[in-house]
């Protein structure tokens, strides 16, 4: 009784099953909307309770017991993984319209009169494609879960998924059109992914006028990928040319950073999906690899090709002893690429459009390199390359025309110097300064070792124990006469005045009001217009009064440098900000193979190596203050020295001089801290500065009466650097020939001062006074071509040859290094100068000490060293960043310094000797009376 009643229960249950699974079904049919040209996809997630219950039913419709029907409400649900063990299977149902025909994939089954009606299905299928000629594989595992309209979507509306099951390492070769989508499934293990990574690649037949293009979306079980073929080029560009060929390496799922927890399935998935709106049959083909060695060690190289459709990127970790490394990219060929430093994340930014989202990037041409540190990127990092689809990004004047973009990159990283090393080449650098340090202070003690030997000197007609007794002064004869100065022959002096008498002290009246009286003016007249002249002529003020104008030159450069280095120190500082913050390291020239960072400093080494500037010029000023020292303990002792011997010493220049190398060092670690072409003036503004206060200093050591004030000196400064920041913004030909004009005019000018010793003013009057001139030696014909001043003639006339030849080249030839080209032209006036001073000195007589000749050759064999490693250029802001990087060098000088940071360190020296020229050139004239030493 109780078996009956309990196979009765059974039944009943199983029935009341059925009814609740039909209606399920019939509930979700009803949401597919005929209308459409689409077919709704069902959702099955789990086919291991299909066990039991299977039945057919009358509208021979397939139904099953199923865990989940899922539907999103796009009315379109993607199937996600399907386990069917047979081929494809397509059903359509022509019974009544209110039965929807039903297809489930199916996992596995266990009823045997469900495999006959599934074999019979198959064979009643109706294929939609038939006629495009596809042939059904092998290889096919399943299908997707689609509902028709059996009464009002046309076969050639209906969309037919195929999921093909695909090996690593085979292609895969399709046709397709609108009415079929392809699924490819790729297996395998996760344990692949820990030195390798998956790369795929689809690639269609090249033909013209493809209407819709195909759409391929990689899919892996954290992340996804998509992209079209034919792949266009960006729509900025106008380059037409089209890729047919697609690559792309997938990001490890290992990577990214999700929100899921627990461990990866050992058994991943990627499932690549083909689709297409294309009406034509497209042929396609895939193929799914594993990038060998896609975790790149140290020290390593690795060659390979990227096309703008096909970026590669490799995955580097640190070594546990390793903290920088350097990453190397050369190529043999100059298509613009870009190279990015990305953090170990999914998604990776490859493409042409994204690439710059990464952390650091830059454009590359021949070759590139970023250094990296391990405390911005503990858990390691990726290196991208991506080729450009135009050369627009690299340089704005280049392109390449009808050729294929493909680039063969070669990619090194390379163990940068330990810390050991880094402090070593600091140290070395601050031993080369401390060594002029150590020689400076045993030259200071041989030299006050030598004071103590007091030298005899000759007796000057002006010493006051000279003119203090009744017979001097009673005499006049020339000997005694300061108008006749020295027993020079008749043939070589010629005077205009008769002599005049003088008192027996200098006078101690204020420059200023002397300047103003009638008679200082004629003074002025009588003694600079004499044919020769000599330093008494010339040093009539007061020591006081020029001392004192001479120190505004220290002050005036101490104000000038603080108003010009705080907003330079600012707006570096924002540079270094922007780079890091945006990561484009095109911002800045470096040399990036050879740049070691510290600190927010990406280019280290280039800042310190201007150390050197910095510690010689407080070198320098240490050494004039302790010149000025004992000179004023001299004057203490003999205030004769003075008043009547030696050359009259003013220091407010030299330290001037020294204050300037100082600032160029400061300024020129600013530069370098994100060196481009909008802020080089800051490398050479004080270099102008030296030049013309070390002239300046030449001129007013036998000029001491006529010298330049320190404000007119640096107005004419000021409009220096005004011109050299119009040269870089706009350096247009117009601009080279006003420049040119401006120059020339402005070097006569300055000759006619010089030549006149200052007593030639540019007025309303100069016209007439021209005249006159004119008329007066035209009366004379025969001392027209014989001037009356023949060793200042023959300065002005080689510095102005320089200064003409100079301003032709530069309206000729227009460089883009405007800064550069005006400190060529004030380095070569200082060096005529020089050389002139020097020359003349020998030809009066005068010697050179044997400190100063030292000094000569040590500058000359400075400059020299320094000018060779200069020309070697590591970097270029003329050209385009990428272009600018294959000027790139290694380090040569203790794996730190390159050879701009030689250039550093070798011109620091050699202005320091050059100052130390000056200031003891005239050293063998210390015991000279100032009335036997001449005026050139």
């Amino acid at each position: 009784m109780f078996l009956p009643l309990k196979c009765q229960l059974i039944k009943f249950l199983e029935a009341c099953v059925v009814v609740w699974i039909l209606v399920i079904v019939q509930a979700d049919a009803h949401k597919w909307k005929p209308g459409k040209n689409y077919p709704q996809v069902l959702h099955v997630q789990n086919y291991d309770q299909l066990r039991n219950g299977v039945r057919h039913n009358k509208s021979d419709t397939i139904k099953s017991h199923i865990n989940a029907i899922q539907s999103h409400d796009s009315e379109i649900t993607r199937y996600d993984a399907l386990e069917i063990p047979t081929n494809a299977i397509q059903s359509h149902d022509s019974g009544s319209a209110r039965d929807q025909a039903q297809v489930f994939g199916i996992r596995q089954y266990e009823n045997n009169h469900l495999r006959k009606k599934i074999h019979k299905l198959k064979h009643d299928t109706i294929l939609p494609w038939e006629n495009s000629g596809h042939k059904e594989r092998s290889g096919v595992r399943g299908t997707l879960v689609r509902a028709l309209s059996t009464s009002k979507i046309s076969p050639e509306n209906v969309i037919n998924s195929i999921v093909i099951e695909g090996k690593f390492g085979e292609k895969i070769t399709e046709y397709i059109n609108k009415t079929a989508e392809y699924l490819i499934e790729f297996v395998y293990n996760a344990s692949e992914l820990e030195s390798n990574a998956v790369r795929v690649t689809v690639a269609i037949s090249p033909m013209k006028g493809y209407t819709y293009p195909l759409l391929v979306v990689a899919r892996q079980q954290r992340g996804v990928l998509s992209w079209q073929l034919p792949l266009e080029p960006p729509p900025n560009t106008q380059i037409l040319e089209e890729y047919y060929t697609v690559s792309h390496t997938l990001c490890p799922v290992t990577n990214y950073k999700v929100s899921l927890r627990g461990d990866l399935d050992p058994t991943q998935r990627l499932f690549v999906d083909v689709s297409t709106s294309s009406k034509t049959n497209i042929s396609f083909n895939v193929i799914a690899e594993f990038e060998r060695k896609f975790l790149t060690e140290l020290h390593s190289s690795r060659v390979f090709d990227v096309t703008p459709s096909q970026p590669m990127f490799y995955e580097f970790r640190f070594p546990k002893d390793v903290d920088m490394v350097l990453v190397k990219a050369d190529a043999e060929d100059d298509f613009c690429a870009m190279v990015a430093i990305q953090n170990i994340s999914c998604p990776v930014f490859d493409s042409e459009e994204n690439v710059q989202y990464g952390n650091y990037y830059q454009t590359m041409t021949y070759q590139a390199g970023i250094t990296v540190r391990k405390m911005d990127y503990p858990s390691g990092l990726y290196i991208v390359f991506v080729v450009m689809s135009t050369d627009e990004a690299c340089s704005s004047s280049f392109q390449h025309v009808y050729r294929t973009r493909r680039k063969t990159i070669t990619l090194t990283i390379e163990e940068k110097i330990t810390k050991l090393e880094y402090l070593s080449a600091i140290f070395a650098g601050l031993g080369y300064c401390a060594l002029f340090y150590v020689v400076t202070l045993l030259l200071a003690c041989i030299s006050y070792i030598r004071a103590k030997r007091k030298q005899p000197r000759a007796r000057s007609l002006l010493d006051d124990s000279v003119l203090s007794s009744p017979e001097d002064l009673g005499s006049q004869g020339p000997s005694q006469s300061y108008g006749a100065i020295a027993a020079t022959p008749e043939s070589c002096i010629k005077e205009d005045h008769p002599p005049l008498s003088r008192t027996v002290s200098d006078s101690s009246l204020d420059e200023d009001d002397i300047d103003m009286l009638t008679d200082a003016e004629s003074d002025k007249d009588i003694f600079r217009t004499k044919t020769f002249l000599y330093v008494s002529d010339l040093a009539r003020k007061d020591m006081r009064v020029l001392t004192k104008k001479s120190r505004l030159y220290i002050w005036g450069l101490i104000t000038v440098g603080i108003f010009y280095a705080v907003p330079v120190i600012q707006l570096v500082i924002t540079y270094q900000r922007v780079l890091d913050e945006t990561g484009n390291q095109d911002l800045c020239f470096y040399n990036f193979r050879c740049a070691h960072p510290l600190g927010s400093i990406s280019d280290f080494n280039h800042v310190f190596s201007n150390i050197g500037y910095i510690l010689l010029g407080i070198l320098f000023i240490a050494v004039c203050a302790r010149r000025n020292h004992r000179h004023k303990q001299a004057v203490m002792a003999d205030y004769k020295i003075d008043k009547y011997y030696g050359i009259p010493q003013h220091f407010g220049l030299f330290y001037a001089m020294g204050g300037s190398l100082i600032m160029e060092g400061l300024l020129s670690a600013c530069y370098h801290i994100c060196p481009n072409n909008a802020n080089y003036q800051f490398d050479t503004s004080f270099m102008y500065v030296m030049s013309v206060l070390s002239m300046l200093k030449i001129y007013q050591t036998r000029h001491p009466d006529i010298n330049a004030k320190a404000g007119d000196a640096y107005v004419a400064l000021a409009l220096a650097v005004l011109l050299g920041v119009i040269g870089v913004l706009a350096g247009t030909l117009i601009f080279w020939i006003l420049f040119g004009i401006i120059h020339v005019t402005s070097c006569l000018l300055l000759s006619c001062h010089i030549y006149y010793m200052g007593r030639w003013k540019l007025d309303l009057g100069v016209l007439k006074r021209m005249k006159t001139w004119c008329l007066s030696e035209l009366s004379d014909w025969r001392q027209i071509c014989r001037p009356m001043y023949c060793d200042r003639m023959v300065l002005l006339l080689l510095g102005n040859a320089a200064n003409w030849a100079l301003a032709i080249y530069g309206m000729v030839s227009t460089p883009k290094d405007f800064a550069s080209y005006l400190l060529i032209i004030f380095l070569t006036n200082l060096l005529l100068y020089i050389a002139f001073y020097i020359i003349m000195k020998l030809r009066h007589g005068e010697r050179l000490q044997l400190q100063a000749v030292v000094y000569l050759v040590l500058c000359g064999a400075g400059w020299g060293a320094a000018i060779y490693f200069y020309t070697q250029h590591t970097t270029t802001w003329e050209l385009s960043p990428a272009h600018s990087r294959q000027f790139n060098q290694e380090c040569v000088l203790l794996h730190f310094y390159d050879t701009h940071d030689i250039w550093h360190f070798l011109s620091a020296g050699a202005m320091f000797f050059g100052f130390m020229l000056l200031l003891t050139l005239d050293d063998d004239l210390h015991q000279t009376p100032r009335e036997k030493i001449p005026v050139f």
